[in-house]
C-alpha cells in the first residue's frame, strides 16, 4: 500500500464517520453530542473500512495478520503502558498551552462539549472515549495502516506518514501537535515490537491517566494542570521506555 493510497483510506474512515453520525443524527437529534453514539459511528465505521481494505489489498490474508496482531513479549507490555501514561501530562500540558493561545473559535462549542461530556454515565462515558475508540484508532492507524505502508516505504517513512493521517483525523489545527507526537510515539511501538497490541495498551494507559479519576468522581470537565516534575518525570519515564522497546529484535 503506497503512502497515497493510506492517505485516501484515511478520508475514507473520516467521511464513513461523518456519514455515520449524520445518520443517527438525523433518526435520533442531539446524536451528534452523544459520546456513546460518537464512539459506535467510530467502532462501526472502523469496522467497515478495514473489511473493505481487506478485500482490495489482501483478500486471501487473515483479518489477524492484516491489522498486526500478534503476541506481544511482556517487557513489552510493560514498556507500552509506562510510554502511554507517560506521555500524557507532557501532552495535555501542551494541549492545554496551545488551546490557551489558540482557543477553538466556536460559539457553541463550550456548550458543545458540556453536553458531550454529561450525556452519559461516567463509566460508558470512560469506556466509550478512553477504550472503544481507542482501538478502533490504533487497529486502523498503526494496524492495517501502518502494515500496509510499512510493506512499500522504510521505517522512517511509515512512521511519519501515518503518524500525519493520525494527527490530520483530529480535523482542529490546534489538536494536531498533540495527536502527531503521540503518533510518532505509537508507530515507533508498532515496528519495533512487530504487533499492533503495544500501541493499543499505550492508548489505554494514556487515556487511563485521566479516566481513571473521572471513574472516582472527579469532574470531566475539570482543568488538570500537572506539576513540573510530573511532566519531567512522565516524560522521562516515556522517553526510557520507547528506547527499551528496542533492545529486543522485532519479529519477522
Amino acid at each position: 500500500m503506497s503512502p497515497l493510497a493510506a492517505a485516501l483510506w484515511a478520508v475514507a474512515l473520516w467521511v464513513t464517520v461523518m456519514f455515520a453520525v449524520s445518520v443517527t443524527e438525523s433518526i435520533r437529534p442531539g446524536a451528534r453530542t452523544d459520546i456513546i453514539n460518537l464512539a459506535a459511528c467510530q467502532v462501526l465505521a472502523t469496522s467497515l473500512v478495514v473489511f473493505a481494505m481487506l478485500r482490495w489489498h489482501a483478500p486471501e490474508l487473515p483479518m489477524r495478520q492484516l491489522v498486526g496482531m500478534r503476541p506481544i513479549a511482556p517487557l513489552h507490555v510493560i514498556f507500552s503502558v509506562a510510554a502511554g501514561a507517560g506521555l500524557f501530562p507532557l501532552l495535555s500540558t501542551l494541549d492545554d498551552i496551545i488551546l490557551r493561545r489558540w482557543p477553538i473559535q466556536e460559539a457553541d462549542a463550550a456548550d458543545s462539549i458540556h453536553r458531550l461530556l454529561t450525556s452519559s454515565s461516567r463509566t460508558s462515558l470512560v469506556l466509550a472515549a478512553f477504550v472503544a475508540v481507542p482501538i478502533a484508532q490504533e487497529l486502523f492507524f498503526r494496524g492495517i495502516l501502518y502494515g500496509g505502508v510499512r510493506a512499500t516505504v522504510n521505517v522512517r517513512a511509515a512512521i511519519v506518514a501515518t503518524s500525519v493521517f493520525y494527527a490530520c483525523s483530529y480535523l482542529e489545527p490546534q489538536q494536531m501537535p498533540r495527536a502527531l507526537l503521540l503518533g510518532l510515539a505509537l508507530a515507533w511501538l508498532r515496528e519495533r515490537t512487530g504487533t499492533v497490541v503495544a500501541p493499543v495498551l499505550a492508548q489505554l494507559a494514556y487515556g487511563a491517566v485521566v479516566g481513571i479519576p473521572i471513574l472516582r468522581g472527579q469532574d470531566p470537565e475539570a482543568d488538570v494542570t500537572f506539576p513540573v516534575k510530573w511532566i519531567a518525570g512522565g516524560a522521562v519515564i516515556a522517553a526510557l521506555a520507547l528506547a527499551a522497546v528496542a533492545v529486543r529484535r522485532r519479529p519477522a
